[in-house]
């Protein structure tokens, strides 16, 4: 089981290659939309309070809506990347 230190490791991977594809201000304005979840201006999190698992789903689900199927790319790419996450 993956704790909060290796979700929060994933996410800030997520947050900031979406920063990269969408622009830093749209990133981040839609990762720190989830409850739970503090994030730095550089993409890193700061802060993962609560159930880590919904958290992740919560920010996957944010930028699937703007950039689908380039969303969901990245994040198979770091599910493989992190292998112990599950979603």
């Amino acid at each position: 089981m993956a704790n909060n230190e290796e979700y929060g490791k994933m996410l800030t991977d997520l947050i900031q290659k979406q920063m990269v594809v969408l622009g830093p201000n749209i990133a981040l304005d839609k990762a720190r939309k989830i409850q739970g979840l503090k994030v730095s201006d550089d993409g890193l999190v700061l802060e993962v309070v609560g159930d880590p698992q919904m958290i992740l789903k919560g920010v996957a689900n944010e930028y699937m809506l703007l950039s689908g199927q380039i969303a969901q790319m990245t994040l198979n790419s770091l599910l493989e990347k992190y292998p112990q996450m599950k979603m």
